[in-house]
């Protein structure tokens, strides 16, 4: 998954595109602990990628999750 896609996904679920870059800490870019439960339930269902919660929430940036999410989505 691109950052691109990623941020459509954030987007998508409410978050404001003008706040989400790579850099972003996750307060900054406002995954609070229920968005990245969404996020989660979301790669999940829509995209097949499984990423445990907890490593989300211990993703310090949004750069940081786009790692997670491409690491277990090479290994689906």
């Amino acid at each position: 998954m691109t950052f691109d896609e990623l941020k459509n996904l954030l987007v998508s679920l409410g978050l404001d595109p003008a706040e989400i870059t790579p850099e972003s800490t996750r307060e900054e870019a406002g995954l609070d602990s229920l968005l990245l439960t969404e996020l989660a339930l979301a790669l999940r269902k829509e995209r097949g990628i499984p990423v445990p919660e907890e490593e989300l929430y211990a993703a310090p940036t949004v750069a940081a999750i786009e790692g997670l999410v491409a690491r277990y989505a090479a290994a689906a």
